[in-house]
């Protein structure tokens, strides 16, 4: 038989850590969709590339930031924080890697 486990805990998952890790995925598809739409016109991407480009990075640096502010919460879980952490991270990161091989 299984052994079952219970957690009595009022401990809850941060806010700003879920939307973080929101702000995280809808910046990671911005970001696919805008190099996807510069691959399929072999670079000649008009303003709508940009735009998701910058969308992308907006929301990314927003994510951090909220990522930030849900770590500052006592006694929560910090799981969406981490995450949001990460990829926010990881894609501001890769932005500043894609406009410094722009220039």
């Amino acid at each position: 038989m299984k052994k079952r486990s219970y957690k009595f805990t009022d401990k809850k998952h941060t806010k700003q850590g879920i939307c973080s890790t929101l702000l995280g995925l809808a910046a990671l598809i911005l970001l696919s969709v805008g190099v996807g739409m510069a691959y399929q016109t072999f670079g000649n991407a008009r303003s709508m590339a940009g735009l998701l480009g910058l969308l992308s990075m907006l929301a990314s640096v927003l994510g951090f930031v909220l990522a930030i502010q849900g770590f500052r919460e006592d006694d929560v879980y910090y799981l969406f924080s981490q995450i949001g952490m990460i990829v926010n991270g990881s894609l501001f990161i890769l932005w500043t890697l894609i406009f410094v091989a722009g220039m």
